[in-house]
């Protein structure tokens, strides 16, 4: 529309064209600084983070269920928690997968990404983004002082050539760890005090295509992220309540019942 054009507009359709032509102008924008490929100029000079909260879930399809790129790996994100009890006796429960817990209910399974399979893709990616030296430092316990420092620290230490991979990896982990607390105050929280998490992706892959039919065909091996413990994180506007009663529920469902076994320390230097 031109500007004589828009001149011959009432004013309250130039206000709204003005309006539409102002909203297009973000959406390309965003959807520009989204599909950046250099993550230091996507998160220190662009908007990386507001461009990522813009574009996702809403104008993302990532269920790969479709040719040329179907799904081939179960992707799936296990937790478990270091409690203290009420007596003070330290215990450290069984892993349980939480993605299984998730889609215990069918119609959960049809096209939805549940959030411990987002948490699972986006830590799985950022962890082979790692140097050896740094995945070494990643395998040890780090439950010196708050949240992610700690850790964050010891990687930049161990390898400092990757400083994108390592944000990268810590905004992953914050991501899964939180939802591991949310987990493991669901499961365990009525036992006592939630003190460390432990959190795992684990890709399982399926027979390959070409050997669907072949009866004996083998599953290739897995993978998986090797972590160690890291502190309980919670944010605001968690709602623990309400994420326990739909986790236990769904536990229940799938029949998931993870003990506690004695586990009197965790080794701050050294990793399971």
């Amino acid at each position: 529309m031109s500007s004589a054009q828009r001149k011959k507009l009432p004013k309250s359709a130039r206000v709204v064209a003005i309006g539409a032509v102002a909203l297009l102008a973000v959406h390309m924008f965003f959807t520009a600084v989204y599909n950046t490929p250099y993550s230091d100029l996507k998160y220190q000079v662009l908007p990386g983070a507001t461009a990522d909260q813009y574009v996702r879930p809403y104008l993302v399809q990532d269920y790969k269920i479709f040719a040329p790129d179907p799904v081939d790996t179960d992707r799936q994100l296990w937790v478990r928690a270091w409690v203290e009890l009420e007596d003070g006796e330290r215990v450290r429960s069984e892993w349980v997968n939480a993605s299984a817990v998730e889609l215990a209910e069918p119609y959960r399974r049809t096209l939805r990404k549940q959030l411990s399979v987002v948490g699972a893709e986006r830590l799985m990616t950022s962890y082979r983004g790692l140097s050896e030296a740094q995945q070494r430092v990643a395998a040890e316990n780090h439950l010196a002082g708050e949240e992610l420092y700690g850790l964050r620290d010891a990687l930049v230490a161990a390898d400092d050539s990757n400083s994108a991979e390592v944000r990268s990896f810590i905004r992953a982990t914050n991501y899964t760890a939180s939802y591991a607390t949310q987990v493991a105050h669901a499961m365990w929280g009525d036992k006592g005090e939630v003190k460390a998490v432990q959190v795992r992706a684990v890709y399982d892959p399926v027979v390959r295509w070409t050997d669907r039919h072949d009866p004996e065909a083998k599953r290739p091996p897995s993978k998986y992220t090797d972590m160690g413990w890291v502190p309980a994180m919670e944010w605001p506007g968690q709602d623990r309540e309400a994420f326990a009663r739909s986790f236990q529920a769904w536990a229940d469902k799938a029949g998931v019942e993870a003990e506690l076994e004695a586990a009197a320390t965790i080794d701050e230097a050294e990793g399971e």
